[in-house]
């Protein structure tokens, strides 16, 4: 009876994962032929306990670059509730991941657009003149990223050869707990309560979290604590601009509000971001109340030290930078 019930126990396991291999070859084939490109899932599993889990997934564009890929991938479901209009993610899972979202040379769009083509095609529904339904409350409570990479690079534009290049961002090492996603209206909503990071520039975040919201004109963290090779700051901000565009001129077209905290940075860090300010290698620490933007600001109730003996308390109006001799 005993071996009976090992034999059996022993066949179910087998026959559940050659079922799920079979089943992920199916499901990629079928995605393979409908977009014409490479895809691939080495297994997964589906059940009211742990959700959705594919092992070895991967997707490549029509270029035969990879625009998804990860070791495991998984989704667990929260509270669902139709009649509310309310739809809970517990948790997303991406382990080994890569993510790149990639204009190629000549193209005009991103290497995604195949897929919003495909489901842009498929939806055959009549839009029907009707009272509009409550919205939906959509929410992700936990998000974790191991050793993940996230490339965004459009090839029509030159690349910078030093600094932060918007038009080719490629983070890799990523390491993310995220909880508390909500979406309002175009308004993103966040904690992040660990993230680490290499950036392709030579930027190493160590740490960072804080409370976040995202929007097309602000980006706002309270609590925000950043930890770098060269920086330990604590303070709280907002970034306002007019577009996302207007990062290109991180100097002149972001206005910073921010009221800091002790805390110690390097213009170094700065100088990633701010190509010119970076020859200036010099550590402060500083706290107080800032508002302007980096070529143009004003500072109260500042305090900065500089070295053993260089001091000052009170309040600074500066523009000119990263210029030095003229500010």
């Amino acid at each position: 009876m005993i071996l009976f019930s090992l034999t059996f126990t022993l066949w179910s396991v087998v026959r559940g994962t050659v079922v799920q291999t079979l089943g992920a070859r199916i499901t990629a084939a079928y995605f393979s032929k409908a977009w014409k490109t490479e895809v691939k899932i080495g297994s997964f599993s589906l059940n009211p306990w742990d959700g959705l889990v594919i092992n070895d997934i991967s997707l490549k564009d029509h270029q035969g670059e990879y625009l998804f890929k990860a070791k495991e991938l998984s989704v667990r479901p929260g509270i669902i509730s139709l009649k509310k209009h309310r739809i809970n993610i517990k948790t997303v899972f991406i382990d080994n991941g890569i993510v790149q979202l990639l204009t190629h040379k000549g193209d005009t769009s991103m290497n995604f657009q195949f897929i919003v083509d495909y489901f842009a095609s498929s939806d055959t529904t009549k839009k029907a003149d009707t009272v509009k339904s409550k919205p939906w409350d959509f929410n992700v409570s936990n998000i974790i990223l191991n050793s993940t990479r996230f490339h965004l690079e459009d090839e029509n534009t030159p690349r910078e050869p030093v600094g932060m290049d918007y038009a080719n961002i490629d983070v890799r090492d990523i390491n993310l707990h995220l909880t508390d996603l909500r979406f309002d209206a175009d308004t993103i909503r966040t904690n992040i309560l660990d993230l680490s990071a290499s950036e392709r520039c030579g930027f190493h975040l160590k740490h960072l979290s804080g409370e976040f919201h995202v929007s097309p004109g602000f980006l706002k963290a309270s609590n925000l604590k950043i930890l770098t090779d060269n920086s330990d700051v604590s303070l709280s901000f907002a970034f306002l601009y007019p577009s996302w565009s207007a990062f290109n001129d991180f100097l002149n077209a972001i206005t910073i509000k921010a009221d800091i905290a002790p805390s110690y940075l390097d213009l170094q860090d700065i100088g990633f971001f701010a190509p010119d300010i970076r020859r200036m290698k010099d550590r402060f620490r500083f706290e107080g109340r800032i508002d302007g933007t980096v070529s143009n600001f004003r500072a109260r109730d500042f305090r900065i030290a500089y070295g053993i003996n260089t001091y000052f308390w009170g309040n600074i109006r500066a523009f000119g930078l990263p210029d030095v001799k003229e500010t």
